[in-house]
């Protein structure tokens, strides 16, 4: 089974309402699960919902509020980002996620600063790699050309990952709104891809929305990732509480009946 969805579509501090997927598919979907201790009381609400995650396949995503690995070493965001890791780290040794989706970065680049800051990034993950032992690290083409957070285009991050042959997880959303060709992309990095997240948008900006409901042209994409890189998690990232409940329950029977998937309980 390869279907997730993530858990940034729930409510805010309120993991427990994502037991109505598992009541629906059973232990076989799983979650994705994106630490956001940043919110004063997630981590008190995920104390007390470990056994959802518990109960069937899990990936983590790193925190992306709090979490800048582009900061240097010593300073006050990368102390902030330590912070929100090694809380990280406790939930990572309770739960043994099988893998975690890293950000190479989240915040702007500045025009000539391009290089430094890439190089600042590789650094502080290569001693994340070393915080998180046993755990496969996913690197996102993250970042948005049109927001100036994009760091690296279509063939740094091709390169850079087949270089260091980083394992990489591919967001099919940000590849469309940032113009680039998911069909090369794929085909480029199969061998290295740990995972998808799946969202649409209107091919400019990072809206996140449904599967249907964009420029992007799900079936086929499915039709490719299963050809291409079968059986990785394929993740729903919804970031809109909006679509908790029936759209997304919607949604995730949809990709099974794309992907010939069938989870229930």
């Amino acid at each position: 089974m390869n279907i997730y969805i993530d858990t940034c579509v729930l409510p805010r501090s309120q993991l427990e309402t994502g037991r109505v997927y598992r009541e629906r598919f059973g232990t076989s979907l799983g979650f994705e699960l994106l630490m956001m201790f940043d919110l004063k009381d997630f981590e008190e609400n995920l104390k007390q919902n470990l056994s959802l995650f518990e109960e069937g396949p899990l990936l983590f995503h790193e925190p992306v509020w709090g979490v800048e690995h582009t900061a240097p070493r010593g300073s006050a965001a990368w102390e902030e980002g330590m912070y929100h890791l090694r809380l990280t780290k406790k939930y990572a040794e309770i739960l043994h996620p099988s893998a975690m989706v890293c950000h190479l970065n989240n915040g702007p680049v500045p025009p000539g600063e391009k290089h430094i800051l890439l190089q600042t990034a590789l650094e502080n993950m290569e001693e994340m790699r070393d915080m998180f032992p046993g755990v496969r690290l996913l690197t996102e083409n993250a970042g948005m050309r049109a927001e100036g957070t994009q760091l690296l285009d279509q063939q740094e991050f091709t390169d850079l990952c087949r270089s260091r042959k980083m394992p990489v997880l591919i967001d099919v959303g940000h590849a469309n709104a940032n113009g680039w060709d998911l069909k090369t992309l794929i085909s480029d990095l199969a061998d290295l891809i740990g995972g998808f997240h799946l969202h649409n948008n209107d091919g400019t900006r990072d809206q996140h929305g449904r599967l249907r409901e964009g420029t992007l042209d799900i079936a086929p994409l499915v039709s490719l990732i299963q050809r291409a890189a079968p059986n990785v998690p394929m993740v729903i990232e919804y970031i809109h509480p909006r679509y908790h409940g029936e759209p997304l329950l919607s949604d995730i029977a949809y990709l099974q009946s794309l992907s010939g998937e069938s989870i229930g309980a």
